[in-house]
């Protein structure tokens, strides 16, 4: 244990040095963090006593949404908050047992100030508890559900660095989108109820409202135990599996035409390793099936959908090299391509991601809502991705910063990525405006800004190059 202490400890330095000698660690953030971040949080205080009197009423709405919450928040410090991980091969380098090194990877999650956060709001969750009928059960159950989020994310980790299981979670969250799709569609609400009674945060309040409540408490500690031995089985299979050789096939292609070919299938498969890319799956899925089964869909729905599927993209396109290495980055070097033409391969591998998300909306668009509204989709989606380039470009030169495969995107300026944000999608909100007060000439109004957003994508496009050629050094311990 004493060397276990001692890793954690060295972790824990590496980690705060890391962070206050991050660029990112401004004042402005700071602020934005503590302003969010503390209003967020007294929001979720101001729920506690409103909880606390819905079930003493018998009521557990507002008390389910709040587990469900804390559930997901305990899988952000694992799947995020890449600053302060050991991958499982630089594990492999401590003379210590499996078990040891288990206790090191769960560890670090607490070196990180958001996972004391989530612990202190998680644990206020005990004030709601205290007035149900089962008091002591509803804390069990509690805790058994914060120990299944933590252990669950970790499972999902180590299971993601497997290849057959991310195609298999792939077809999975297809399918899962598509059956809740349809459940929701067709009001089957019995069978909704049946699987509904069987979820984590189900089984929490059974737990503290039930009678009697040892059945919730009882599949719910089997649930956190069978996940607590998966989460160190599947670690153990990270220490010790090997290397295999990387498939360089994406979209069933070795190679794309062109140039830029051989950047932009590596940029598309690194991209594809990235969990925020796999939030906008079920929103595609689910709009597709909306556009099927609505006798009249909405155009102003589909102007904002376009807007949508680009905020899980964010990590890709405010931070083109996030998932490449120095060496990586080096490596650019010795390719015959100036810096200008290294971003556009960036630029590239973006806009095929986007289109490929688009590419099933856009044919359901056109035979339900006509080809007007989908040509003014499509310029509009170019004018959005047009926005989130030009902004992407800058901040991948002045504020880059390392991710990690298999893992949600976190770093950066929090105030620039909002600022992006606004910046890339007024070609959406203006498309929403001329569709509401239903504008006839809304195609030249959205072509002519889509243009315009072009030039500014260009401009950024040059300029950002030379700060790619100029500041490499620089870059490249950023991404170290």
């Amino acid at each position: 244990m004493d060397r276990v202490k001692a890793v954690l400890k060295c972790q824990w330095r590496a980690y705060w040095r890391r962070f206050r000698g991050s660029a990112n660690l401004r004042a402005s953030n700071v602020g934005v963090l503590v302003l969010f971040g503390g209003l967020a949080a007294l929001r979720f205080l101001q729920q506690l006593p409103l909880a606390a009197a819905q079930l003493e009423h018998g009521e557990t709405a507002r008390y389910e949404t709040l587990l469900i919450v804390v559930f997901l928040a305990w899988m952000v410090p694992v799947m995020g908050e890449s600053r302060r991980a050991i991958t499982s091969r630089a594990l492999l380098h401590f003379p210590l047992t499996p078990r040891e090194l288990f206790a090191i990877r769960v560890g670090g999650v607490f070196c990180s100030p958001l996972s004391w956060i989530i612990v202190a709001l998680s644990l206020a969750l005990v004030y709601p508890v205290a007035v149900t009928k089962h008091p002591f059960m509803g804390m069990i159950g509690l805790l058994a559900l914060l120990l299944l989020g933590l252990f669950a994310s970790l499972t999902a980790t180590h299971l993601l660095q497997g290849a057959l299981v991310r195609r298999l979670s792939f077809a999975v969250l297809l399918i899962v989108s598509a059956v809740g799709g349809l459940l929701w569609l067709e009001k089957q609400t019995q069978f909704a109820t049946t699987l509904r009674s069987l979820l984590p945060h189900r089984l929490a309040v059974d737990a503290a409202t039930s009678s009697p409540p040892i059945r919730a408490v009882v599949i719910l500690l089997a649930l956190t135990t069978f996940f607590a031995v998966l989460a160190v089985w599947t670690f153990t299979l990270t220490l010790h599996s090997q290397q295999a050789r990387r498939s360089q096939r994406v979209f069933g292609l070795t190679q794309f035409p062109g140039r830029f070919g051989g950047l932009l299938v590596k940029d598309l498969r690194y991209s594809s390793r990235l969990l925020d890319l796999y939030l906008v799956l079920p929103i595609v899925v689910l709009f597709d099936m909306y556009l099927v089964s609505d006798a009249a869909p909405s155009a102003i729905a589909f102007a904002i959908i376009i807007a949508v599927i680009f905020l899980p993209c964010l990590g890709i396109a405010f931070n083109l090299f996030g998932l490449d290495s120095a060496l990586a980055l080096d490596r650019y070097t010795l390719f015959p391509l100036s810096g200008k033409e290294k971003l556009f391969s960036k630029n590239l591998a973006f806009a095929v991601l986007m289109v490929a998300l688009l590419a099933t909306m856009l044919p359901l668009a056109f035979w339900k809502l006509g080809w007007r509204v989908s040509v003014l989709g499509l310029i509009e989606f170019v004018a959005v991705a047009a926005g989130y380039l030009f902004c992407g470009n800058w901040l991948s030169v002045k504020q880059p910063f390392r991710m990690q495969f298999y893992r949600f995107a976190s770093g950066g300026s929090l105030v620039d990525m909002v600022i992006g944000i606004m910046i890339a999608s007024v070609p959406a909100a203006f498309t929403v405006y001329l569709l509401a007060i239903d504008d006839g000439a809304a195609g030249w109004k959205v072509a002519a800004l889509t243009l315009a957003f072009l030039m500014l994508h260009l401009l950024s496009l040059s300029r950002s190059a030379r700060v790619l050629d100029t500041d490499h050094e620089q870059i490249r311990r950023a991404l170290s």
